[in-house]
Parts: structure tokens; sequence; C-alpha cells
């Protein structure tokens, strides 16, 4: 059986290979660029040769976009950020930025080489066609990872767990919610319970007793008439579970008004303490966490959307904030009111 921690020992060594390729090539820049700078001259003592400047300038724009980029997109946008060290990623992105800025640092003079040699021309051309456009294409899609509806246009509920917990998929854009691409749960959240240093679990990650998230207590975050209850199925397999047409193994389904229900997804078998036609109140304990359905491992999953069947091809989701909270998107915690979460944020009750 693979576990979790001997997939992340593949993204480890990966990102390692990467930081390593990274250093590597600062060094041989810094060299270039500095230790070697008599081979350098100032682009603005260079005559003509304006078609060499303007790949140069280009160059120099595209990594500074790449220097706004990458902390969006190594801290939030980062599909796999949860399964690597933070300390490895913290240095894998500082690393690209130090590289970017040297880079940029450079872009206002030319080596002799690149005067003289056409493969070093064609060389830069190439750069500039690749990372331009890349650059260009990250920065213009920076604002999708915070697109969300406004307050107003989102139903305001409490969150449904205590302690410490992180969004694997959350947002209302697919760069950091794959549910979006899935117009009933478009604006899904799949979230795991954390511990003090940010690990969602222990040991290997091989059996779902690993997991905090296994057996946390879930709260009801509304008001509500408990319409559905499904609890008759057992728990995954750790990374080997898949149960096609049963994807949300037990849940709950909770009318929060006409034609609007709170689906709360995965939950562990017989540990569902409400029936169907039950009244709860927002903060009610109703469920423990588990591993049931088609689920990777123990992880709760909610949404909201018009129908109660939660496979309904013709259902549509509906927008969900919380009223209050602590959100740790960036370097330290802040309380948050009517907020959202994103990919990898960390989240608490304020």
């Amino acid at each position: 059986m693979v576990s979790l921690k001997s997939v992340s020992l593949i993204y480890t060594i990966l990102f390692g290979i990467v930081v390593i390729v990274l250093f590597v090539t600062i060094a041989f820049r810094i060299y270039q660029g500095f230790i070697s700078s008599s081979d350098r001259k100032p682009i603005k003592e260079i005559n003509g040769n304006w078609f060499l400047k303007t790949l140069k300038i280009l160059f120099g724009i595209s990594m500074f976009m790449m220097i706004i980029n990458i902390p969006f997109y190594g801290l939030i946008g980062s599909a796999v950020r949860s399964v690597v060290p933070n300390y490895l990623n913290n240095i894998m992105i500082s690393a690209v930025i130090l590289l970017a800025g040297i880079e940029c640092f450079l872009t206002f003079s030319i080596s002799k080489k690149l005067l003289e040699k056409t493969f070093k021309k064609v060389e830069l051309s190439i750069a500039v066609l690749i990372m331009l456009p890349l650059s260009i294409y990250l920065a213009i899609n920076i604002s999708n990872m915070f697109d969300y509806p406004q307050t107003d246009k989102c139903y305001l509920i409490d969150l449904p767990v205590k302690g410490d917990w992180i969004a694997g998929h959350a947002g209302g854009s697919e760069q950091v919610n794959y549910h979006c691409a899935y117009e009933a749960q478009k604006f899904a959240i799949d979230i795991v319970k954390v511990d003090e240093s940010g690990m969602f679990y222990k040991n290997e990650g091989k059996e779902i007793e690993d997991f905090y998230t296994l057996n946390e207590n879930i709260y009801s975050p509304v008001d509500g008439i408990i319409v559905n209850v499904v609890d008759s199925f057992a728990n995954q397999q750790v990374l080997n579970g898949s149960d096609k047409k049963n994807p949300a193994g037990n849940h709950i389904v909770i009318e929060i008004e006409n034609e609007r229900y709170l689906f709360l997804a995965h939950l562990n078998l017989g540990t569902i303490k409400v029936l169907k036609g039950d009244i709860v109140k927002a903060g009610d304990l109703i469920a423990q966490a588990g591993n049931s359905g088609n689920t990777t491992w123990p992880h709760l999953h909610m949404h909201i959307q018009d129908k109660p069947i939660i496979d309904n091809k013709n259902a549509k989701a509906f927008p969900f904030r919380f009223g209050k909270m602590d959100r740790k998107r960036w370097l330290g915690w802040t309380n948050v009111k009517d907020g959202f979460l994103v990919r990898n944020d960390l989240f608490r009750n304020s």
C-alpha cells in the first residue's frame, strides 16, 4: 500500500533537485555578471543593436513579473504545497526570486558573447518567447485566485469544525479549486485538520488513523432541517479508495431554505448524530469526519447547491462565506469577518 509519506518523499526529492539546480544557476550567473563583469558593457554605452537591446529589456520585464508571480503560485496556487516541507517550498520560492532579481539587474548590461555570437542571440530570443508570454499569463491570472462573489451574494455560515485546519481545495476559480469545473460544486471546499507544525498526518500517512481529521467533530454551520442522511459506507483506504457510485460516502444534507441545501460529506460510519427531519442550529454537533466515498484521505467536503441530491447534474452551486474566523494566508494570522477560503489557507475559530 502506498503511503502519503512516500508520496511526500518523492515531491521533496524533486523540489530538492530543483533547488540545487536553481542555486547552481544563481552561482553561475553571479560569476558571469559580477565577478567577470569586465566582459560586460552597460546597455546605454552600446550603439545600435536595437533588436538585442529590446530582447534584453523584454527578458528583464518577464523576470520582474516572475518576482511578483512566484509568491502567489508557490504559496497559494500550489496543489502540492501540503506534501512538501514548508522550509523547502520557501527556499525554492526564494531561489526563484533571487535568480529573477539577478536577471533583472543584468538586463542593464550585455556580455561580449551575446554581442558577437549568433547562438547566444538565438538563446535569448527563445528565452523571451517562452518567459514573456508565460509571465504575462501568470500575472493576469493572479487575480483569478481571489475571484469570489461579494458578501451580499453569499450565504454567511459558521465554520463546521474547531481547531486548526487547512483548505486543500477552496475558492472561486479552478486555479485554486478543482471543484469549480463542476457547476453543482463550484464553491465547494475540502479541508483537513493540522497539528502545530501544519502537518495533516503523522507516522507514514498509510492508515486512516494517521490523519488528524479522522473522528474530528463536525458541527452544523447553519440553522436548518436535515433532509437526508446517508450512514452506510465504510472508510476507504488511504490513496487507494475510490467509490464513483457513492462519491459523497456518508453525508448529511441540511435544508437552509427552499431549494438551498448544504452538504457535509465523507463522514465516518456510525458517527452521524442526526436523523432525517431533525431541526439543527448552527454549532450543533452532528457527526465526525471520516474517509468514506470517493476520497484520497480523511477530509471534510462542504458545499451548497439547489438540489437535495449530490450527484444531480442539473444542480447549481451557491457561494458562502464564514461569519468570523482567524485565517493565515501569508505570514501571520488575521481575524477575518465574512471571509472565504482559497487553497492552502490555514484557519481556525476566532
